[in-house]
């Protein structure tokens, strides 16, 4: 069998279907007679042509990886913008009157929705340092820091200006098997600015106490800082400990150390030897920062250090992020309605985030199914579908389509949360939304189509397109899941979702274009432009309904948090990525349509590899609790430590057996 990437360029033997007409449905079931038309989408080979370009220019070391608020991230928003302009769209995106409301139903002016994405960690980074100052004073004198040398603000910083005394809290964590414990429930650091140790609590020769290979997930930064600046800390000075064993003892980090998630207070890096001379001016006893540092290697605790007062102030730029939206006018009685065709069009960038590569730090990651896929077939159909619009009837009804490439789904949907909180029109407008998120790895005609529960009639719908595809669907009721149809669900928007599955190269340096089933991509994109001017004349409505919607945080093992990052009271979801140890699976079905987790993925040399699970293996409980969904499964996966041993008990084939796992760290990259 070929490699797929010579089917890219394959010469086909006969187009596939065209598009759908809408005569002759039976209305209460929104059931097409005939998937078949005389309305010309093109021709497969014509199609397969024009998805590998997109895919070769999305996937492009160009493009850097696509990450949010970088350079690569804005050329593919150009690339997008571009093409929508080519199509004659209209720009999406509206702005406010003189009154301060938004028209939905006015014209827009911009093709960009903008919003200020998480940071995204590296050297091309999405913030910028306008200014910063620091300095200390005691006994009557008062020393200034130098930027650069002395101290960096990192990328976990927000603008603003602190001034208060020191609290020193050690390594700012807790370790539940040693009794290690730096926060009493009661402690606030309310207006204090905390000195936090990086790593862990140390022997004598610099390495760490609790664990015997280098660092346990206890010596991840973020954690430590946000635990400070949830005990009210006004600013934090994050510091090496001095005698550690690690080659970052003498790095002074700057913004590209970075979270997911910014805190709102200063946040710098001190050198050692700065914050030594900060300590002991600090101290009454004048106690330098390896004493502190020894002290708490042996125990947690805060220590108050009244005798200097310590100012931080950072002004920084986070660089915004664009949605990508253009707007094909509908016609007649439905063109107030709209279709949402949607993809996301970033990635990880050099993967200081969300790389599943051990060592993917510093490595272009092209993202080419992960979702230059998506991408490309979002502007495949977009031109489809206009050249469908304009061989239509000036008396039809068709609504309105809105084509969107999403930002910082990567970073949790952020892009799509927002759009669905800033809609154009209002959401009973909103018909039916498409999103297509790793389309082009279609092996062995597979593909999933995840919805179908979000509206009474649109399995039914649905059903002839993909009897006819050709292709082995999936069937799945749930609008939730990792990608941005979710977004849609939750706001009550009927979504279908599109998706062939992950594989080897998902969230790796190697998913790049070449890897690409051009012609699967392109059968796929078939299928999705068929349904989308279908329900675009379809005259019947589409009531969101609630089967199988039951609300699901990001459970991509490669994500870092599903909540808005600028929403200060939406907490961070759960993630594999989010854990302290690793099992080694991908899940196969987040949908929740059977009980227990599904194996999509066995990872290898990992503990349920070593366990002897498999791809198919459907997981029923874990350590004796029963997990009905993945859901269900992660808090459990949270509790665990490295080290614990979890029975598994799990069918194959129809049998039940069990297999036990010994889990073990995951590797971080900010510790």
């Amino acid at each position: 069998m070929p490699h797929p990437a010579h089917r890219c360029h394959r010469s086909l033997l006969a187009p596939l279907l065209l598009i759908a007409a809408l005569a002759g449905l039976a209305p209460a079931q929104h059931v097409p007679t005939t998937t078949t038309s005389p309305t010309d989408l093109g021709d497969l080979e014509s199609d397969v042509r024009i998805y590998t370009q997109h895919i070769n220019s999305l996937a492009d070391p160009f493009m850097e990886g696509r990450a949010p608020g970088t350079l690569g991230n804005r050329r593919a928003a150009d690339y997008l913008e571009f093409y929508f302009r080519k199509f004659g769209f209209a720009p999406a995106f509206p702005v406010k009157d003189a009154s301060g409301t938004i028209d939905p139903l006015g014209p827009g002016v911009s093709y960009r929705q903008e919003f200020i994405a998480p940071p995204t960690p590296g050297p091309n980074n999405s913030m910028r340092l306008i200014d910063s100052r620091a300095s200390y004073s005691a006994d009557g004198d008062t020393i200034t820091l130098t930027a650069g040398s002395d101290y960096n603000v990192l990328g976990y910083s927000s603008s603003g200006e602190a001034t208060g005394t020191l609290a020193f809290v050690g390594y700012s964590t807790s370790n539940r098997d040693e009794n290690y414990r730096t926060y009493s429930d009661d402690l606030s650091l309310d207006g204090k600015i905390a000195v936090v140790l990086r790593f862990e609590p140390m022997n004598d020769d610099g390495t760490s106490r609790w664990v015997s290979d280098k660092w346990s997930p206890a010596a991840a930064v973020e954690p430590k800082l946000r635990a400070a600046a949830e005990r009210g800390a006004a600013g934090i000075i994050l510091v090496n400990p001095p005698g550690a064993k690690d080659a970052r003892v003498g790095t002074l980090e700057g913004l590209t150390l970075a979270g997911r998630r910014a805190l709102n207070i200063p946040v710098v890096m001190m050198t050692t030897e700065a914050a030594d001379r900060l300590i002991t001016a600090a101290d009454g006893a004048s106690r330098s920062l390896l004493e502190f540092r020894q002290l708490a290697d042996t125990e947690g605790g805060v220590i108050d250090l009244p005798d200097a007062r310590v100012t931080l102030a950072a002004t920084v730029e986070r660089m915004p992020a664009d949605n990508v939206g253009g707007l094909l006018a509908g016609k007649g009685a439905l063109a107030d309605e709209l279709i949402i065709i949607g993809a996301h069009y970033d990635h990880v960038g050099y993967g200081y985030f969300g790389s599943r590569d051990p060592d993917g730090r510093t490595k272009l990651h092209p993202g080419a199914d992960d979702n230059a896929s998506g991408t490309a077939g979002l502007l495949l159909i977009s031109e489809k579908l206009a050249k469908a619009y304009d061989q239509l009837p000036d008396d039809a009804n068709a609504r309105s389509v809105l084509f969107m490439g999403f930002s910082a789904e990567e970073s949790g949907l952020i892009g799509s949360r927002h759009y669905t909180k800033n809609m154009i029109r209002a959401v009973e407008k909103h018909y039916l939304m498409l999103n297509m998120d790793m389309i082009g790895r279609l092996r062995d005609d597979k593909i999933e189509v995840h919805g179908v529960g979000t509206s009474p009639g649109l399995a039914a719908f649905a059903g002839p397109f993909l009897d006819d595809s050709g292709m082995a669907v999936a069937v799945k009721k749930s609008g939730f899941g990792p990608s941005d149809h979710s977004s849609f669900t939750s706001a009550r928007v009927p979504v279908l979702f599109y998706h062939t599955g992950l594989h080897d190269e998902y969230h790796m340096p190697t998913d790049h274009a070449w890897t690409i089933d051009c012609e699967g991509g392109a059968r796929v994109c078939d299928l999705v432009s068929r349904m989308a001017l279908a329900a675009a004349l379809n005259p019947e409505p589409m009531p969101f309904g609630d089967g199988k919607t039951t609300p699901t945080k990001s459970t991509d093992p490669h994500s870092t948090a599903a909540a808005d990052p600028n929403d200060p009271n939406e907490p961070a979801a759960t993630s594999m990525r989010g854990t302290g140890v690793r099992f080694g699976i991908a899940p196969g079905d987040y949908s929740g349509d059977e009980p227990g987790v599904l194996i999509g993925e066995v990872f290898d040399g990992l503990p349920a590899a070593k366990a002897g699970l498999k791809t198919g293996d459907l997981m029923t409980t874990w350590n004796g609790e029963k997990i009905e969904s993945v859901e269900a499964w992660m808090p459990l996966l949270n509790k665990a430590r490295p080290g614990d041993k979890v029975v598994i008990t799990y069918t194959r084939d129809g049998k039940e057996l069990t297999a036990e796992a010994t889990l073990v760290a995951r590797a971080r990259t900010n510790e």
